[in-house]
């Protein structure tokens, strides 16, 4: 993890502003792939004597930086990662990879408790 920026005194604390960036793993939530790629966010906070609601504050007369900076990159981090945005995901059959080995199929599935609802949505 990369974090630059700047801190400015005031007359109550220090304000940083910084720009935090560090190399993310992924697995997708369709297709299960994994793959890594560069994550980048900005953030800016304000340190005082009294913690704030996040527990940031100047202990010992420094202000830790990196732990916001890090909380702002898990923040930044999607909620359902996609290796690509058309990502067809797994044969909810027998779990092939859509994207690289299309499923032919796999027939009328008349043993499901379901089926009986496929001919309620064919009309």
């Amino acid at each position: 993890m990369t974090v630059i920026g700047a801190v400015a005194g005031t007359t109550d604390g220090v304000h940083a502003r910084y720009e935090v960036s560090a190399t993310a793993r992924y697995k997708c939530v369709r297709c299960l792939e994994d793959w890594s790629e560069p994550l980048t966010t900005s953030g800016a906070h304000h340190f005082s004597r009294t913690p704030d609601e996040d527990g940031y504050a100047i202990v010992d007369g420094e202000a830790d930086v990196g732990k916001a900076a890090t909380d702002e990159l898990s923040l930044a981090i999607p909620a359902t990662p996609l290796c690509r945005p058309d990502c067809k995901g797994l044969c909810p059959i027998c779990g092939t990879d859509l994207n690289s080995d299309p499923c032919d199929g796999h027939g009328e599935d008349s043993d499901s408790p379901f089926s009986v609802l496929k001919d309620l949505f064919d009309s």
